[in-house]
């Protein structure tokens, strides 16, 4: 440094700048460039005076100075050469340093041309970035440099930090969450910018895509289960979509899911839903009050009878085929969802002694009560599917219109009795042949 003094020193001397009265030569004089100095950030050589110092005259000639092809040659002279990176800022790989620095002064600090860092870079970038409807907050306080360096850097896009770690620096949150949760989102954990814009979106969250849109670019399948489904799910395409149910980054539960499934289904199914066929139950109160629970309840899995995305039946998103009546004759095929999990030929035969312990001596009674030609008894006529007061999720009562027929179901050891609205008071015993 004190070498590019000297050097800096000689030039002034050289050009008689010490020998002269500087109020009547100086180039910042009222009749020539006074105006330049009315700035609150004034070049080194500017401020005192120096012009020679950057333009040198030439010999002979009066006002006339030798052209300057490269400024970043001159600049270098007094300034520290920049440690070139890997990834060089345009203007600088030109040795433009004029395309951002005045000269002589500004009114910004590192005598940069505009009042705002991001004014100053967007003379070159896109300002579209602005319009959107949602945008960065680093880049809506014009603070381009949090993020990217203005001269060079080891990374691309000259990011002060390389990948996720940039953002980290901000949302510590995310950076804690991929490091100690169970399920990581590869796309997330791998780069943020798969889904996001860094710099402004039309869409919530920052996002390259309206979220479900987003979510299908990798999850091709799930879109066709979609849209193949004959009945649909209402969280698939309303509010957050996708993100009601799924953590888009990290989670404890498999399938990223927000919480446990049944939980999960419950935090909605949590009030007495209206749909457009059905009037929906209110899950958190009936499982709260009935602690006999149907298998994939207990499992803690609506999946097992239901299709989270979008049934295969029309029929409340049921997977596998069941009567959408609640009284029908009867067909094997109509119970593909419950035969998945229980025996079909519990109803198989009139006549058995092995088959089902709903029988008197060897009649069976399911048999018996699904293969009535007028109003058949569907399962859900008897049992409640997700959980019950009884054993074997008998029903307290069944609906008949508007009436709740009682069922008034009492077990015993050998078998056991009821007295519904239906019919007279009946009871059944497994080790007595039947008597007409």
């Amino acid at each position: 440094m004190k070498y590019r003094f000297l050097v800096l020193l000689l030039v002034v001397f050289n050009h008689g700048y010490f020998a002269q009265d500087k109020e009547q030569t100086s180039c910042m004089s009222a009749k020539c460039h006074a105006s330049m100095a009315d700035v609150k950030y004034l070049h080194g050589p500017f401020a005192v005076k120096e012009c020679n110092a950057c333009h040198v005259p030439i010999k002979d000639q009066k006002h006339k100075f030798e052209e300057i092809k490269k400024p970043s040659d001159l600049c270098m002279n007094c300034h520290e050469p920049l440690q070139m990176k890997k990834v060089v800022h345009g203007p600088l790989k030109t040795g433009s340093c004029t395309a951002c620095h005045s000269p002589h002064g500004s009114n910004q600090q590192f005598m940069l041309k505009k009042s705002q860092l991001s004014e100053m870079c967007m003379s070159c970038h896109k300002k579209e970035m602005f319009d959107r409807k949602n945008v960065h907050p680093p880049v809506m306080d014009g603070d381009c440099t949090v993020c990217h360096e203005p001269h060079s850097s080891d990374n691309e896009k000259l990011l002060v930090k390389a990948g996720n770690s940039l953002c980290y620096t901000c949302h510590t949150d995310f950076e804690s969450g991929f490091a100690n949760s169970k399920f990581i989102h590869k796309p997330a954990s791998e780069k943020c910018t798969n889904c996001h814009d860094v710099h402004s979106s039309d869409f919530e969250s920052m996002t390259l895509k309206e979220t479900k849109e987003l979510c299908y670019k990798c999850h091709a399948q799930i879109k066709q289960t979609v849209a193949d489904a004959a009945s649909k799910h209402s969280a698939v395409d309303e509010g957050k979509k996708c993100a009601n149910c799924h953590s888009p980054h990290f989670s404890d539960v498999p399938k990223l899911l927000k919480k446990e499934p049944l939980d999960l289904c419950v935090s909605c199914h949590n009030d007495q839903l209206t749909t457009r066929n059905a009037s929906l139950t209110n899950f958190s109160l009936l499982l709260q009050n009935n602690k006999d629970w149907h298998g994939p309840i207990q499992e803690k899995d609506c999946s097992g009878c239901h299709g989270v995305h979008g049934g295969k039946t029309d029929f409340r998103l049921l997977n596998k085929s069941y009567p959408n009546e609640f009284y029908t004759s009867y067909a094997k095929q109509k119970y593909e969802l419950c035969f998945g999990c229980h025996q079909p030929t519990l109803a198989q035969d009139s006549i058995t002694a092995t088959l089902t312990n709903f029988r008197d001596g060897d009649k069976n009674l399911h048999f018996l009560h699904v293969n009535k030609r007028v109003k058949g008894r569907t399962c859900r006529a008897c049992h409640e599917t997700h959980a019950s007061k009884r054993e074997k999720h008998i029903r307290e009562a069944v609906p008949f219109g508007k009436w709740q027929l009682p069922v008034n179901f009492e077990k015993n050891k050998d078998g056991g009795k009821c007295t519904p609205g239906c019919h007279a008071p009946k009871e059944y015993k497994r080790t007595l042949p039947h008597l007409d």
